[in-house]
């Protein structure tokens, strides 16, 4: 980690760029991963989607960077709004001494509503698990990546730039954050950190999870003491 002055800053490095694999069985204990059920370090909450009061979709956890073991659990809902960061529609949870964000609500669950992908027809939800990897990026996708934050920092100081970076890989953790809309950023005091961010996915066809992020990207954020985090998604 390193310091940084505000959430669109690099904080954690070195960037990572994360791929998944299938678990041939369920994946326990303090691990990164996707769908599944959490495995919770302290007593479970699982939230509950504001507009609807049901339990929300376990996405899966991401251990936190720093000495001490902490995982960020992250849960969406089906209704509309999960792009918000605090409407209630999504969920990034800390623990163990974590704080819940203000606008989340939950029940004392421990299991739950999965990550899932499509299955024999559109409607069929088949629940998925998948481990979590980290790889470092190849050279060339480094020096695209760079081109991409320079023109996303001009966008937000509303300076021209010409040239974009090709970035094939926009699900990883640490950097900086590659937004669709960079001139429109998430509302973010400089009291909060980028940690990692997430494609979508229809979840049909070869995409093992569906994700609905409007064709766009998730984007999760950790406060300084890194007791609390918030979730939006941006797409074109």
């Amino acid at each position: 980690m390193t310091s940084a002055d505000g959430p669109f800053s690099r904080w954690l490095t070195p960037r990572r760029e994360m791929s998944w694999r299938p678990a041939t069985e369920p994946v326990t204990g303090p691990v990164a991963k996707l769908g599944g059920q959490p495995h919770w370090l302290a007593e479970p909450l699982w939230p509950v989607s504001r507009s609807s009061a049901e339990p929300m979709t376990f996405v899966g956890q991401f251990p936190l960077p720093g000495p001490e073991l902490a995982l960020a659990y992250l849960f969406v809902s089906d209704e509309d709004g999960t792009y918000d960061l605090d409407g209630g529609e999504n969920a990034l949870l800390v623990q163990p001494d974590g704080r819940v964000p203000p606008f989340v609500t939950g029940v004392p669950r421990r299991t739950g509503p999965a990550l899932w992908r499509r299955g024999a027809d559109w409607f069929q939800r088949v629940p998925v698990e998948l481990h979590l990897d980290l790889r470092e990026p190849a050279e060339p996708a480094v020096q695209e990546f760079e081109r991409e934050v320079a023109y996303q920092e001009a966008a937000r100081r509303g300076e021209p730039v010409d040239e974009r970076g090709d970035v094939d890989c926009r699900s990883y953790a640490g950097g900086e954050p590659l937004f669709w809309q960079p001139w429109t950023p998430p509302e973010l005091d400089a009291s909060w950190r980028f940690f990692f961010q997430l494609d979508g996915a229809e979840g049909a066809d070869d995409d093992p999870f569906a994700l609905n992020f409007g064709g766009g990207t998730g984007y999760a954020f950790l406060s300084v003491d890194r007791r609390e985090g918030r979730f939006c998604w941006d797409c074109v």
